[in-house]
């Protein structure tokens, strides 16, 4: 058995719930006591929150004393989320495959009344509805069909008591790049039970960056609040040369300066993107290290029960040339890992009136029109910033600072003439370079919700096109943009 908490199915195999079925002749295990109808009803009162189904729990189980602690944590959660365990032991036996299910089954030793021992005492220790699967075949095949096939909240795997540990972190981190449901790998079992037991909080690290993987990660650890007392962390790990080049930072501000303007910064861009319901502390960690290797130092140091990270499905080969936060920590991690696929935490559509919004005016009639647009959208009490883009490729140093001024100037008469009752600022900006780039880069700076520019067609080979930055800006903003088209005569 390669790891432990495993499960598989012969290749040519069916796995279906209660039953494996081989190729050429139907080999039939009966499930121990979970029927369909009983599925139902517990869904039906499983929590509804966006990061945990309400499918079973799956657990792969090795019937040696050491993994009955990583079983007892799978048995609690299924409780604890009224949804059945799907225990499931996998037999090495070169035979299993062709005898399980039938009467020869007597082959393969006691393993099948050691399975329904193991549930027995699961359903006596936690009260939960346990059934019990003998399976055959690949490990991580066959674990990673049973999660598909029985719509898991979570695939749980006990990991660090193999003696062969490489092996143990390939299967590991194979299933957990490849599964589409949640998986928990079990370290330190003790910590979790007791969370469980209602002893202790439990205490959350959530390893981030800005993107979809994150915000199921995010979801999913904000779920487990429903269960018990938890204490959520949500850490982004960003090099100083990423922060500099993401923010477009001067470079000629002290190192310190930068690392405490992006850290301000991108932690208003975690707050907007964090869960409805979450109380989250946030924190943005500025180092030349690899984000795994900070997530790892982070929860040795703090005392963290359990990280959570995204999970993208990357082939391997791409892991290895691209690296992997979560494969990093789920390497070195002393603690139990999560690891959530994006398509665990279905993204939810909600509006929500934006407080800070960015407008970028050329000083055209579809850029003068953009920024009453910006202005009326904003929420009341919120703030609005005016951008102009000065070009400076071939201009002198003395025509470049009159641009300058001449845009201040500009911007100032746009907003004495806004009806500015509603806003309780206006922030004025004038930047140099690339409009693309530094208006993307303002954006995150002042943490926009929205952004609002004028747009002006272009007729390209008989076309109507959108100007070329309002188009760049559109397909790279990570917020909603709002463009203004010029009135019709």
């Amino acid at each position: 058995m390669p790891w432990a908490g495993a499960c598989s199915r012969p290749h040519g195999a069916v796995v279906r719930s209660g039953r494996v079925e081989s190729a050429g002749a139907a080999r039939i295990e009966r499930a121990d006591d979970v029927a369909v109808d009983s599925v139902k009803s517990l869904k039906s009162v499983a929590p509804a929150s966006a990061g945990l189904g309400a499918g079973r729990i799956v657990f792969g189980a090795k019937l040696q004393p050491w993994c009955q602690p990583f079983a007892e944590v799978a048995a609690l959660l299924a409780r604890r989320l009224k949804v059945p365990l799907r225990l499931v032991h996998v037999a090495e036996d070169t035979r299993a495959p062709s005898v399980i299910g039938t009467d020869e089954e007597h082959l393969l030793g006691p393993v099948r009344s050691e399975l329904n021992a193991e549930a027995e005492r699961l359903r006596t220790f936690s009260g939960a509805s346990v059934a019990a699967q003998l399976a055959a075949g690949n490990v991580v095949d066959t674990l990673l069909s049973v999660a598909r096939m029985e719509l898991a909240t979570a695939l749980v795997l006990g990991a660090g008591v193999d003696g062969n540990s490489a092996l143990v972190g390939a299967a590991v981190e194979r299933a957990s790049r490849e599964s589409h449901v949640p998986v928990l790998v079990l370290r330190e079992p003790e910590r979790l039970l007791a969370w469980l037991r209602g002893e202790r909080a439990l205490r959350v690290l959530v390893g981030a960056d800005l993107g979809r993987a994150s915000e199921s990660a995010r979801a999913f650890a904000s779920a487990w609040s429903a269960l018990g007392p938890v204490e959520v962390e949500v850490a982004l790990v960003i090099t100083p040369l990423e922060a500099r080049e993401r923010l477009r930072l001067s470079p000629r501000e002290p190192e310190q300066t930068e690392e405490q303007q992006a850290q301000a910064l991108l932690a208003g861009d975690l707050r907007r993107c964090a869960p409805a319901d979450t109380s989250a502390k946030l924190r943005v960690l500025v180092g030349r290290a690899s984000a795994d290797a900070h997530l790892v130092m982070l929860a040795e140091q703090e005392n963290f029960d359990l990280i959570v990270v995204g999970q993208r499905r990357r082939s391997l080969p791409d892991q290895l040339w691209y690296g992997s936060v979560a494969r990093g920590v789920l390497r070195s991690a002393p603690v139990s890992v999560v690891s959530v696929p994006a398509l665990a935490a279905p993204h939810r559509h909600t509006f929500r009136a934006p407080r800070v919004v960015l407008v970028a005016t050329d000083f055209g009639e579809a850029g003068n029109g953009a920024v009453a647009q910006g202005v009326g959208m904003v929420m009341e009490g919120g703030a609005v910033h005016l951008a102009h883009v000065v070009a400076v490729g071939a201009a002198s140093p003395e025509e470049a600072r009159y641009a300058r001024e001449q845009a201040w100037y500009a911007l100032s008469r746009l907003v004495s003439a806004q009806n500015g009752d509603r806003v309780a600022k206006f922030e004025r900006h004038v930047l140099d370079g690339s409009p693309t780039f530094e208006l993307l880069a303002l954006a995150e700076r002042v943490g926009a919700d929205l952004i609002v520019l004028g747009a002006r067609s272009r007729a390209a080979g008989g076309a109507a096109t959108l100007g070329s930055v309002a188009r760049s800006v559109s397909e790279r903003a990570k917020v909603p943009v709002l463009l203004v088209p010029m009135p019709r005569p």
